[in-house]
Formats: C-alpha cells, structure tokens, sequence
C-alpha cells in the first residue's frame, strides 16, 4: 500500500510539471517591470505569501502594502478564456524576488462559437442472411459549440522595501 501511495506522489508531481510546460505562461506573457531585478533560478526559493482579493480592492491592497512600506517590483494583467496555473504565478514571483503576491480573478464573459471540423467515419461490416458486407468509411462534417468563459486576472509582485 505504501508503494503504491509513493507512485502515485511521484506521478502527481510529475503531472503537474508536465502541465506547467504544456500550458501558456500568461503571468510571464503579460508582466511588467515596475523595477529592474535580476532573474533568479525559482528552484528552492522560498514560496511567496499569496494574497488573494477581490479585483475591485486589489488597488487598495497594494496600496495598503506599499504604504506598510513594500515596494511594487512589478504587474501582471490580462483576460483570457484558458486557465492559467498557481505555479507559473509561483515561479514567476521567486523569478522576481518577491516575497508577496497579491493576486485578483473576475469573471469577464461568457462566449459560444459555432465550429465545423470533419469527422472520419470508419466502415461498418453487415451481415444479413449469412452474407457479409464491408462498407466503406468517409469523412463527414461535423458541427460542435465551443463554450470560452473569459476572466480579468491581475497579479501584483510586492517586496519588503529595504531590499
């Protein structure tokens, strides 16, 4: 039972790597330098606090830090339908060095798009009366609907001050 607990650690990890690397980075995509940093290496730093708020008082936040003497080291901010992932937004924040997230999701839209893809069919084989027959496959048009729910999302990278 141990064993099996063990592999399934191992594989969750290793699942939600391979998520990270197949999903689009949007905090990275869409971040902006408030102060120049060096890039650090994220493997073995520390987890920033994470503060999650409402995106209307996500300005008063910060400013609520800033005026606690914490220093904006940059923003990120962007609407899209596809999800983004708690460790692009970790990683990115040991990237910077900050060691405060105050982060913000709202629900934007909800859009449907009609899309037309084809479809191979493959052949049937039917018997009736003990004889056999092979029909052939073919490609036929299929129509599906595509639900996008879009989100506003904002994420502030905050530091102590003095550093």
């Amino acid at each position: 039972m141990r064993w099996i607990l063990i592999g399934l650690v191992v594989i969750g990890t290793g699942c939600t790597s391979i998520m990270d690397r197949l999903t689009t980075d949007q905090y990275s995509k869409y971040y902006i330098a408030e102060i120049d940093v060096v890039d650090r290496d994220p493997k073995g730093l520390p987890a920033p606090e994470m503060q999650n708020t409402l995106l209307s008082s996500h300005t008063e936040r910060v400013q609520s830090h800033q005026n606690g003497g914490w220093q904006v080291v940059g923003v990120a901010e962007f609407n899209t339908s596809s999800s983004t992932r708690e460790n692009h937004l970790y990683n990115l924040a040991r990237r910077k060095g900050a060691s405060l997230v105050v982060y913000s999701k709202k629900f934007d839209r909800r859009e449907q798009e009609i899309i037309k893809r084809r479809e191979y069919q493959p052949g049937e084989r039917i018997s009736v009366n003990g004889t056999t027959v092979q029909l052939e496959g073919r490609w036929v048009d299929v129509v599906d609907v595509v639900t996008r729910v879009y989100h506003d999302y904002r994420a502030t990278f905050l530091r102590p001050d003095s550093e």
